[in-house]
């Protein structure tokens, strides 16, 4: 109704407009004088004019200035599937590549939560947050219609422990996370704790209690927000701290991290994402089984498939898939008459995808069980072979597609910044999820 009469409003001043022009016409060509009456209706049409732009809801920051309004807002419309990308904080100076008309969320990491629930504010994770580099990547996201969110993490159990056994911290971090939300102008939160171990049924219903508080407030107090947690892919079948039932009804989503089925401490060389492989008994587990495990759970439109852009880089025994990681050697010395033996530890080393694609090898195959392609050198700083798996368009693409037949909310990806600014990332996803609609919010 209201916007209506400004509609009318406006429709009388630009008659009115008509008026003032024919007016200063003659102005120009017969030195006419403006009586009072026009000044008038100039007043007029500029008050009808912001009346009408003010019912239009734009920002008062666009009335500074009438050149600064350059038409309606832009906004996207609600994607089919999310694609929610983690921003490490020192990879912050590599999103220049980041593709924000796939890219649907990007989660800040992070910034660290103390026992007792305050936020780290000394870490760098923080001053990082709060600095110019994330303003201008949060600023450039919004500009995209991309949502920003805050990732809190812990990763210490005693931190963990302590902080959900009380409820004053618990409630301490709820309202500093919203205050940091609503000071960054930013959409919301994604919980990480990673527990390691099993704490016990009492403190996976804390933690539940508490992302479910979280996510409450958070929507009570900032409309239109997202809450999203963070699990280990095997957290149904191991569930550490993670009740899947009841996060999958309290929040908006579950990240799972589906990926780190092979880490540093691997003794075979195996995929650290493999699709398949569980039910030939060729893997402990595996990418479909756990998204099956959850769905057992919870509904496919809550759960995000979180998966890598790197892979790890085994010293291997030989280049081949389930090969005996090569631990290290020794190396033998004498010092006067007594002989002596060190033993020298050969790293494991992430291979980021942007790096990888670019090594020349020796050799090279496709895992069929894990739908996964590796690569094999030999380096003669280690005199040993070393071996990756790397997740590339192929292995992802596939990856994709199961996640689109399973209905799943959309992807993940850990972590933004790995593609070393190369394009073929992001033109995968945006061939499987297409680039994002562009829809005016207009009159």
């Amino acid at each position: 109704m209201i916007n209506t009469c400004y509609q009318k409003l406006a429709h009388y001043a630009v008659s009115w407009t008509a008026e003032i022009n024919s007016a200063l016409g003659n102005v120009y060509k017969f030195s006419f004088s403006l009586t009072r009456r026009h000044f008038l209706l100039a007043a007029a049409f500029d008050l009808c004019l912001i009346l009408y732009i003010l019912a239009l809801g734009v920002p008062n920051k666009e009335l500074i200035s009438p050149l600064s309004y350059s038409g309606p807002a832009v906004v996207k419309a609600a994607a089919k599937y999310e694609v929610f990308g983690f921003a490490p904080y020192w990879s912050l100076d590599r999103m220049s590549n980041v593709d924000f008309s796939v890219l649907t969320t990007l989660a800040y990491f992070g910034v660290d939560v103390n026992s007792n629930g305050g936020l780290d504010r000394e870490s760098v994770g923080y001053r990082t947050f709060v600095g110019r580099d994330a303003t201008d990547l949060f600023d450039k996201a919004h500009s995209h219609g991309t949502k920003v969110v805050l990732t809190l993490t812990q990763m210490n159990n005693r931190d963990i422990e302590n902080f959900l056994y009380g409820v004053d911290a618990q409630n301490n971090a709820i309202d500093q996370v919203i205050a940091e939300v609503k000071d960054r102008g930013i959409d919301g939160v994604n919980v990480d704790f990673e527990y390691v171990g099993d704490p016990g049924a009492a403190y996976r219903g804390y933690f539940s209690d508490f992302v479910a508080n979280l996510t409450e407030r958070m929507h009570s107090e900032v409309p239109g927000s997202k809450v999203t947690v963070s699990v280990y892919a095997s957290a149904v079948r191991d569930s550490k701290l993670y009740d899947i039932k009841k996060l999958g009804t309290s929040t908006d989503g579950i990240f799972m991290m589906a990926y780190d089925f092979a880490t540093y401490s691997a003794k075979n060389a195996m995929p650290t994402s493999p699709l398949f492989g569980y039910k030939e008994g060729k893997y402990w587990y595996d990418v479909s089984t756990a998204v099956d495990d959850f769905l057992t759970q919870t509904t496919p439109d809550k759960v995000i498939l979180g998966l890598p852009w790197y892979g790890y880089d085994y010293a291997v025994r030989a280049p081949e898939v389930l090969a005996s990681v090569n631990q290290g050697y020794y190396v033998y010395y004498g010092k006067g008459r007594k002989r002596y033996k060190r033993f020298v530890k050969l790293p494991v080393k992430v291979q980021q995808y942007g790096n990888g694609i670019g090594n020349s090898t020796e050799l090279s195959g496709w895992d069929e069980a894990g739908q996964v392609g590796w690569k094999a050198y030999y380096s003669s700083w280690d005199q040993s072979w070393r071996m990756y798996f790397q997740e590339d368009v192929r292995s992802l693409g596939l990856k994709y597609d199961f996640a689109k037949d399973k209905n799943l909310a959309g992807v993940g990806v850990w972590a933004l910044g790995f593609d070393n600014e190369t394009r073929d990332m992001w033109e995968l996803l945006s061939e499987k999820f297409s680039a994002k609609d562009v829809a005016q919010k207009g009159i």
